[in-house]
């Protein structure tokens, strides 16, 4: 799938920017692009000279200048940053930060380097895990979500210098995400079926005053997300990455992307057991309803990024996240 935002870079424009963060007998010597992601570009580099021990670097650029994106796209790798900065403080693994240039002179984009960790992701491993060792890592994994959780913030919404994200109240802030995803939904021509979101989430706007605390959500924990290395013959989480997306809200919209791993929540004995080793873990009926409303908003945010990519069948793409919604919005009844 193309995607419209990536910053696609040659190799004569890599080693400006390796001269720029580390000097400039620092070569790449191998340059890979690497596909994973749909928003983002990023490369692999092999490089003629260490930087702090490290024969290879990830570069990641963000969306040139003037780009079309989202609303909440907006600044993103910023966010991203933050998160990154956070981590250490917290004990949660993740990649380190090597350089970060925001001041686009170089190049009409943010772009940053950081480690490249040694392991693969749980993703492309999975068909290689044990039982055992599946239990363990989801209980690992739910060790560093409650970690992620205990990160407290003095507003809610998402992590941007633009204070107008910002809000006071947890429904304030989720009720903004419905509205902006929306406006750029139509704004796009995205058909989809916008009345029904707000007829559905309704009567369940009051539930969203139970959240008092702004927690670091980062909502995008899935397996490809998460990279795990082997060591005697047992896998474990070596690094989280891709923290943009993350903002200040419900611990329980974090587990839209725990259950693709873990399964149903309520029953993932082993997450749960990680994460009750730093702090409580409740998910009681008005829970289980809000994380329907987070379901809600992702399949809405599915269906309104198509406007990144280069589709030749954009209708029965429209058609086919619009039935995806509607499948949350029933949940949600």
């Amino acid at each position: 799938m193309i995607s419209k935002t990536k910053t696609h870079i040659d190799a004569d424009k890599i080693g400006e920017l390796l001269a720029h963060a580390f000097g400039g007998d620092v070569k790449a010597i191998e340059i890979t692009e690497l596909n994973e992601g749909l928003f983002n570009a990023l490369y692999s580099l092999r490089l003629s000279k260490p930087v702090l021990e490290l024969e290879e670097i990830i570069l990641k650029l963000g969306v040139q200048d003037g780009k079309h994106i989202l609303h909440y796209e907006k600044e993103i790798q910023k966010t991203e940053l933050y998160v990154y900065r956070l981590l250490p403080g917290i004990g949660v693994p993740a990649p380190k930060i090597l350089y970060a240039d925001s001041s686009h002179t170089l190049i009409n984009c943010d772009y940053f380097f950081m480690e490249k960790l040694t392991g693969d992701t749980w993703e492309h491993l999975k068909a290689h895990i044990t039982p055992e060792n599946e239990a363990d890592l989801q209980r690992e994994l739910g060790e560093y979500t409650a970690k992620l959780h205990s990160v407290k913030g003095d507003y809610f919404g998402y992590i941007k210098e633009d204070e107008s994200y910002h809000y006071p109240s947890w429904r304030e802030a989720f009720h903004a995400f419905i509205d902006r995803m929306v406006e750029d939904g139509i704004r796009d021509g995205v058909k989809l079926p916008y009345d029904a979101v707000y007829a559905a989430l309704e009567p369940c706007w009051h539930l969203l005053d139970e959240v008092k605390t702004p927690s670091l959500v980062n909502f995008d924990m899935w397996s490809k997300n998460i990279l795990l290395k082997k060591e005697n013959g047992i896998y474990h989480i070596d690094g989280i990455i891709d923290h943009e997306r993350a903002f200040y809200g419900d611990p329980v919209a974090e587990f839209i992307s725990s259950q693709t791993i873990c399964g149903k929540i309520e029953d993932a004995i082993y997450f749960r057991e990680g994460y009750e080793k730093v702090h409580p873990f409740v998910f009681g009926e008005n829970e289980k309803i809000r994380l329907k409303m987070y379901w809600v908003y992702v399949a809405l945010l599915i269906g309104v990024e198509i406007y990144r990519y280069e589709l030749e069948d954009r209708e029965e793409t429209m058609r086919r996240h619009s039935d995806m919604l509607l499948q949350a919005l029933e949940a949600l009844k």
